[in-house]
């Protein structure tokens, strides 16, 4: 039944004419997900101890010194430089899936990317782009990559929460349904200016452990109704093979 699942939700895609909008704002203190309960990270500064096995990130080194960052993911851990997507290995549709899917109470193949900045002086880092990135398809991405989800614009970041463990801001707008196959090579990148001292952190968070209030709760779950009555209706599956 698991392989049913995937095969109707990840379905071969048509590319897309412009990336999807991403957006992000600032959690309440009633929304704050520690990072513990949101792995996996997938770009940060500080080993964490909680990522599932084999689901590595870019562990990348803050010494202070850098006011700018451009990082890609990795499924190997470890500490990447800026600026090359060659140098790090990417997760694959599958391996997103298999997260998304198996979280307590998820909610289909969408999710958010929670941030945490760790500065101590009060000046606000700027988040330039955030990505979602298809290196299996071809687009004007790095690499000559698809890039499917993205932010419209720069956002500013003050630290709401300083130090490590508790997100300030929450990434939205990501759904894989219908956008890629379980082999494709997926990366997420991240840009940013204004950094001071300590290293920022962006973790996966499965939607449903973001408390929302109860009616826009009920219209999300009204609109991920119509998208997977689409899905299950008008498309065909990736995987024409697959058995349960």
């Amino acid at each position: 039944m698991r392989k049913l699942v995937l095969a109707a939700a990840l379905l071969a895609s048509t590319s897309l004419a412009n990336a999807a909008t991403l957006t992000i704002n600032p959690l309440a203190d009633d929304q704050v997900v520690p990072q513990s309960a949101s792995a996996p990270c997938i770009i940060c500064a500080t080993t964490q101890a909680h990522n599932p096995a084999g689901f590595g990130y870019n562990n990348f080194n803050s010494t202070g010194n850098d006011s700018s960052f451009n990082l890609f993911s990795s499924n190997i851990t470890g500490a990447f430089g800026n600026d090359d997507a060659t140098t790090v290995t990417p997760y694959t549709g599958m391996q997103l899936d298999n997260f998304l899917l198996n979280s307590p109470n998820n909610i289909g193949l969408q999710f958010g990317v929670a941030v945490d900045i760790n500065s101590t002086v009060a000046k606000s880092e700027v988040l330039t782009q955030f990505r979602l990135i298809d290196l299996d398809q071809a687009g004007t991405g790095p690499l000559g990559s698809l890039v499917l989800f993205e932010l419209a614009a720069p956002y500013a970041m003050p630290d709401i929460r300083n130090g490590n463990g508790s997100a300030d801001y929450l990434i939205t707008g990501f759904n894989l349904a219908g956008l890629v196959n379980p082999n494709d090579r997926l990366l997420f990148q991240a840009t940013w200016s204004g950094a001071v001292d300590g290293g920022e952190s962006f973790y996966i968070v499965p939607l449903a452990q973001v408390p929302i209030p109860p009616a826009l709760a009920l219209f999300a779950g009204g609109l991920l109704g119509l998208g997977a009555l689409k899905r299950f209706t008008g498309r065909k599956p990736a995987l024409d093979t697959v058995t349960s």
